[in-house]
């Protein structure tokens, strides 16, 4: 079953971007995917909290 994904479009600071780009390829993952993990996990922290 494929998953619908939406667009959305988000600002940074040029640090903030430049921290997305060294994780991202760090870890070999798209920005994207970095973004969604983090999102993931974030909310895993907050219903532990």
């Amino acid at each position: 079953m494929a998953t619908t994904k939406k667009r959305i479009q988000v600002t940074f600071t040029d640090e903030q971007l430049e921290m997305l780009e060294k994780m991202a390829k760090e870890k070999g993952f798209t920005k994207s995917a970095i973004l969604a993990l983090a999102l993931e996990e974030y909310e895993k922290l907050q219903k532990n909290a």
